[in-house]
């Protein structure tokens, strides 16, 4: 039987605007249009961010959290999960303020970032307490984190300030996020590296950052992982070439997959494959 390959996702992102793009969307109708054609084309999990339904610019208002998990759980079944890192960066928001739509929207899932780096410019802060308060808070709400590691140390931070104390059982789901300024290059051997770096039991996916996600998503799946599309980390189909619609790169995901052998996973399978904390 052929491997199977989860594809996540990011409709939205903090980042991109539709200066970058202008198919890019704000409002609830159209992110959860966006995701509905992207779960169509062969997505099981949705990663968001809050924006501005007029301006587009990052939101850490909690009801556009929840008009959009309200849109989206309306029109299709895919897995949800929702940022506690947006924030962070652009809005300034404090630890409490970025879990809260956590806790009060109960998404399947939220990202849970694994250390504190220089993202950009910008300082992202994810202090050690940060990381156990969320863990502990996650699992108690029966929210699966999804680790995020900008890099190796990360994969160590989780071992260290999670796994060792029991706040959370595993196996953990992880994201490599790559070709972040202030992370891990994008690259073949450091994917190779970050994976090696993981225990066998934990599921991950690869995040390649602009002109890498395709690179780094095909690597993702040979290598045993999932891959995460979406106008969050890239605006583009293929060079110069602007992405209609993220359905479309979900698209160009699934051919790639299909074209290495391999197959991409169902939302049924991706559910049973997930180390989700909300079957019951």
């Amino acid at each position: 039987m052929s491997q199977k390959v989860i594809i996540t996702v990011a409709p939205t992102g903090s980042i991109p605007d539709r200066k970058d793009n202008p198919n890019i969307p704000y409002t609830a109708r159209e992110v959860a249009a966006e995701t509905v054609r992207a779960y169509e084309a062969g997505a099981s999990v949705v990663h968001l961010h809050a924006r501005d339904p007029q301006t587009g610019k990052p939101s850490s208002d909690i009801e556009v959290f929840r008009s959009y998990l309200d849109e989206i759980r309306a029109a299709c079944p895919i897995v949800t999960q929702i940022t506690t890192g947006g924030g962070a960066t652009t809005l300034g928001l404090s630890v409490e303020d970025r879990l809260r739509p956590v806790l009060e929207l109960l998404p399947d899932s939220a990202s849970l970032n694994a250390g504190s780096m220089n993202f950009g410019r910008v300082l992202f802060p994810n202090t050690p307490d940060t990381i156990e308060l969320y863990a502990r808070r996650m699992k108690e709400a029966g929210v699966m984190p999804e680790f995020e590691a900008y890099d190796l140390s990360m994969i160590n931070n989780v071992e260290y300030w999670v796994r060792r104390q029991g706040l959370l059982d595993p196996p953990y789901q992880f994201s490599f996020v790559m070709g972040v300024i202030g992370g891990i290059p994008a690259t073949p051997k450091n994917l190779l590296a970050m994976r090696e770096a993981l225990d066998p039991t934990y599921r991950w996916q690869a995040i390649g950052i602009g002109r890498h996600q395709f690179t780094m998503g095909a690597m993702g799946a040979l290598l045993g992982g999932g891959l995460r599309v979406g106008f969050e980390d890239n605006v583009y189909l293929s060079k110069g070439v602007l992405a209609k619609s993220n359905a479309e790169l979900v698209e160009k995901a699934v051919r790639i997959v299909r074209e290495l052998g391999l197959e991409v996973a169902t939302l049924e399978e991706a559910r049973e494959m997930l180390p989700l904390l909300n079957r019951g």
